[in-house]
Order: structure tokens, then sequence, then C-alpha cells
């Protein structure tokens, strides 16, 4: 497909469940971002989510669902950063033409999103700067390091948050989830999310994923839930939370 916003092609990957083609009806759509210095086949290859899909449908824990593995580039971020506007592209190119080409239900009750490390990223900011779009969030292995990312990741260098060849704090600061917290809860418009980390994640995240499910709790208390699990930031976590993840939006959306 083709992105007005990048003025570049972006590729994605499709989940049809069976009998898709033979059926008439429309459907729920997921959207599954993946996780930085990797492509939309990652969400297949590494996590398996055809298997998944196949198996939470057949025992009647996903709705009949198309899945759309997008991406906007190895280290995109999904926000509108210092080299490109990701976000604008996710919201007024990649929903439309996919929902213009698929059989799917068009509105925030059939729509939702997940993604892992990056991709939870740009699921969470998705979530709280377009409410009124979502139905429900899976935030897997977030990589929402406070207040900047560990020495080790690759965000310091990503050109979205780098100035002058040099990591820009401001920037980071602005796309970080809680610069957009307080106009999400002016929206009145919540979306239930799902939180999933590892105890043992290398990146740290545990204490920002705790903070985001505190403030979370405080303002959405019957919509948020947080799992610290055994593991750490990898396909080996969130494979089985996507697992929880799937089951918690289809019973939330």
């Amino acid at each position: 497909m083709n992105s007005n916003t990048l003025s570049r092609e972006l590729k994605f990957k499709i989940y049809l469940p069976d009998g898709y083609k033979e059926a008439s009806d429309t459907y729920p759509v997921i959207y599954m971002l993946h996780a930085g210095g990797v492509d939309e086949s990652s969400w297949v290859n590494e996590g398996g989510i055809k298997v998944t899909a196949d198996t939470l449908i057949q025992r009647k824990e996903l709705r009949p669902s198309v899945i759309v593995m997008p991406t906007l580039g190895p280290v995109s971020w999904y926000v509108d950063g210092n080299s490109e506007k990701t976000e604008t592209a996710f919201i007024d190119d990649v929903v439309p033409y996919i929902e213009g080409k698929y059989r799917i239900s068009p509105d925030k009750s059939n729509r939702s999103i997940a993604g892992m490390s990056m991709g939870s990223y740009g699921a969470l900011n998705l979530s709280l700067s377009h409410p009124e779009m979502f139905c429900a969030a899976g935030i897997l292995v977030p990589a929402i390091y406070e207040p900047f990312p560990p020495s080790f990741s690759t965000a310091l260098k990503a050109p979205q948050f780098t100035k002058d060849g040099k990591f820009d704090e401001a920037a980071w600061t602005k796309a970080l989830y809680p610069a957009r917290m307080s106009a999400y809860k002016e929206a009145k418009s919540i979306v239930p999310m799902w939180i999933e980390v590892g105890d043992h994640d290398r990146f740290g995240v545990v204490p920002a994923a705790a903070k985001l499910y505190s403030e979370l709790k405080s303002y959405q208390p019957e919509d948020v839930e947080l799992r610290v699990v055994d593991g750490d930031h990898d396909w080996f976590v969130t494979r089985e939370s996507a697992v929880h993840a799937l089951r918690y939006m289809s019973r939330k959306c």
C-alpha cells in the first residue's frame, strides 16, 4: 500500500479467519505492531500468530477476526518524531486502506490494537491519543522506558529521537505516554488494556509497567490488567502474552 503521509510504500501481513473468503459478513480487526529492528513478518514467523488465532477461535475464546501486521519501518516507534510522521501514517493511511480493502466493521467496538516492545509503545500511544478508535489494547513487554531508554537500547539511535546525531531527550519525553495521559482522561473514552511483562526483563521495564498500571487503575479500575510473568524481553514471554491479550481484548470488545 502507498502512504501519502510518508511518500513511500508500506508492507503488511494479513491473517484472515477460516471462512472469510466464502462469507459476506464483516469482521472485527486487530492491529498487531512489531518490535524494533524487525518487520511485518515477525508476528507470523516468531510470534506464531496464525496458530494462536486459529486455536483461540476454535475454542471460542476469540471472535473470528482479521489480524493486520503492518510495518512503518524497523525503528519507526509509531510516532510523529524527528524523522517521520508514522503515527499520522498509521491513522490516516494504514487504517483507512485496510478497512476499505477488507470486510471489516469500521467502528471502535470492533477495532483493537496490540504490540510487542516498540510495537506496544506504539499501541499504547495510539490508544491514548485516539481512544475513540480502539475498543481494547494489548501492551506486551512494553518499551516504555522512563525517563529515558537504557544505554543499550536502539531507541537512542533511532532517527525519530535523534537530533544532530545525538539522542534528543525532548523528543523522547514528548512522545512517551505520560505526555498523552491528561488528554486521554479528558476524552472520557476508555480503552481497556492488558499489560504483560517478564520479571527478568533485561530493559528493566517492570517498574514502568507497574506505574502505567497504577495510573490507569485509578482512572479505569475495571478496565486494566497487569501480569508480571517469568521471563525476559523476548518472544517466549510475548507469544504467551499474546494469547492472554487476545482473549482479554475479545472479551472487552
